[in-house]
C-alpha cells in the first residue's frame, strides 16, 4: 500500500520560468519527494512525497540559491 503525502508550500524569490524550473529540479531531488509541481504565478509549489518532509529539509535543497520555502497553513 502506497502512501502519498501532499503539502503546498509558498515560494519566494520565483519571477520567470528559469526560476520556477530551477525550483522544481532542486525539490524533487529532496530525499522522498514523488512529484513536484510549480505554481509560477502563485508563487507555490505542490510536493507529493512517500513520507513526512520537515519544511527544513525542503530549504536545505534550495541552499545556494535565492529561493525561500514556507508551508502554506491550512484554512
Amino acid at each position: 500500500m502506497e502512501n502519498s503525502i501532499k503539502h503546498t508550500y509558498h515560494i519566494d524569490g520565483m519571477s520567470c520560468g528559469g526560476c520556477a524550473a530551477t525550483v522544481k529540479n532542486k525539490l524533487s531531488a529532496a530525499p522522498g519527494v514523488t512529484s513536484v509541481s510549480v505554481d509560477l504565478a502563485k508563487k507555490e509549489a505542490e510536493i507529493t512525497s512517500s513520507i513526512i518532509i520537515k519544511a527544513d529539509t525542503l530549504q536545505d535543497a534550495l541552499k545556494n540559491t535565492h529561493y525561500t520555502i514556507a508551508e502554506l497553513k491550512e484554512s
